[in-house]
C-alpha cells in the first residue's frame, strides 16, 4: 500500500473515501511525501494536514489525526 493510500485510509472516515483518495494523492506528490521523506519533511507535512483538518474535524481532532497521519508514514504502515 502506498503512503497515499494508507493516508486515505486513516483520512476517510472524516472526509469520505473519495475526498480522503484525492486529498492524500494530491498532498504527497505536491510535497515530495512518500517512504523515505525527511523528518522536517514529515513536520512540514504535518502541519500543512492539520491546518486543512480544522474545518473537517475541530482543532483538537486534526492535531491527532495529523500525527497519526505522519505516524503512519514513518512507521511504514506496520
Amino acid at each position: 500500500m502506498s503512503v497515499a493510500e494508507r493516508i486515505a485510509t486513516k483520512l476517510s472516515p472524516h472526509l469520505g473515501a473519495h475526498s480522503a483518495d484525492a486529498v492524500a494523492r494530491h498532498l504527497c506528490a505536491k510535497h515530495g511525501i512518500g517512504a523515505g521523506a525527511s523528518p522536517q519533511q514529515l513536520s512540514e507535512f504535518q502541519e500543512l494536514l492539520r491546518r486543512g483538518l480544522v474545518a473537517f474535524v475541530g482543532a483538537q481532532r486534526a492535531a491527532s489525526l495529523a500525527e497519526e497521519c505522519v505516524r503512519e508514514i514513518s512507521s511504514g504502515g506496520a
